[in-house]
């Protein structure tokens, strides 16, 4: 990892011929053979590349220890060394250092950046202090393939954030290659135990799937017995190739109806992102059909929820009439500023530009109502 090179580059500076002592020779009478040399010092053995000499001389440095005053800094060098040269016990000192502060200020990358290398070696108790590390939010990568094998083995155990964690790994390619197949079926296992975070998530990339090409009989009655319903296509040319003479292209979404019925039930239990991300479905008409009402009920519900993207949907919608009987500039202008008062600085343009064309009066009763909705 980037923090194991550094420091292995900085121990190769300060490795340098200062380290390392002139070998004693024995004075005598000229010509006289030299004496044969010293056994080498710690340090010269760990300047010569001797891993387990540059963790002792690390190990001396950190604890003070063979005759050596206590300097943890200057231990990192060495330490750092040797745990790139493959010693797991240098590493798991530097993770701890790093997590305690023995070398200075805590430094929770660092130290995770450390574990990953000791569980990399194999130490097993380093692989979950790493998880752990991660799932804290400590880190933010799991670092490569073996980190994402640590944290399934944890998921494995039945550890609700590390499903989670998990999931979003494999959706994301955080260390792997994106996999959305596995992580739907990550992000299902949370939602059928009934976790809500579980439940939008699992929606949400359901809603994402692009449209597929399947195959149907172009006589109704035999569709009933159709063996690949449910195959899909990823092109309607590859569907066409496949069709024969007696079946038909049909495009669908196929993870539409699942999706609405994940998203809705994370809506229903109180979820901010659900809610705005089915309003938005049913008001966009693409992901979901096009549903009005719904997708007003949704956004209303987000909003509620103090979610600003959905404050500034029912905002455009009340500025231009869309789901009310007429425009409705009070509302729409309350919701902008709700918005833009939640950071949501696009909601600030369109808030100026209605103002112009209110009257004093709807501007005053606008402005009290969002001083009464904020308690002032």
């Amino acid at each position: 990892m980037r923090i194991a090179a550094a420091a292995a580059l900085l121990a190769v500076v300060f490795a340098g011929p200062a380290l390392a002592k002139d070998k004693p020779v024995v004075k005598g009478k000229a010509g006289a053979a030299r004496a044969a040399p010293a056994h080498p010092s710690l340090q010269q053995q760990a300047a010569d590349g001797d891993v387990q000499a540059q963790a002792q001389l690390g190990m001396d440095l950190l604890n003070g220890g063979g005759g050596l005053r206590k300097a943890p800094a200057q231990a990192v060098p060495w330490l750092a060394l040797a745990a790139t040269n493959g010693n797991a016990q240098a590493a798991r000192r530097l993770a701890e250092g790093f997590e305690q502060g023995w070398f200075g200020k805590r430094d929770l990358q660092a130290a995770a950046s450390w574990w990953y290398r000791a569980g990399d070696l194999g130490d097993e108790e380093a692989r979950q202090r790493f998880v752990t590390l991660y799932l804290g939010g400590d880190c933010d990568s799991i670092g490569g393939p073996a980190g994402v094998r640590w944290l399934e083995s944890v998921a494995r155990g039945g550890g609700g954030d590390a499903i989670l964690a998990l999931g979003r790994v494999l959706e994301l390619g955080d260390g792997v290659a994106a996999d959305p197949a596995k992580a739907l079926a990550w992000y299902r296992r949370a939602a059928i135990a009934g976790d809500l975070e579980g439940q939008y998530r699992l929606g949400s990339l359901l809603l994402e799937e692009p449209g597929a090409w399947r195959l149907l009989f172009k006589d109704i009655s035999r569709e009933a017995d159709n063996p690949d319903r449910d195959r899909l296509y990823a092109s309607r040319e590859a569907a066409r190739q496949a069709a024969g003479n007696d079946r038909w292209v049909d495009i669908t979404r196929p993870g539409m109806i699942e999706g609405e019925y994940w998203l809705g039930e994370a809506a229903r239990r109180g979820h901010p992102l659900a809610a705005l991300t089915l309003g938005e479905a049913y008001l966009g008409g693409r992901d979901l059909p096009f549903d009005m009402a719904r997708a007003m009920r949704w956004l209303s519900a987000a909003a509620l929820a103090g979610e600003p993207q959905a404050m500034k949907q029912l905002a455009d919608l009340a500025a231009s009439g869309q789901g009310l009987f007429a425009p409705d500039p009070i509302r729409a202008w309350v919701n902008y500023d709700l918005a833009a008062g939640l950071g949501l600085h696009e909601a600030e343009e369109p808030r100026d530009r209605l103002a112009k064309t209110m009257t004093q009066r709807q501007l005053n009763r606008s402005r009290q109502i969002v001083a009464d909705l904020r308690g002032n």
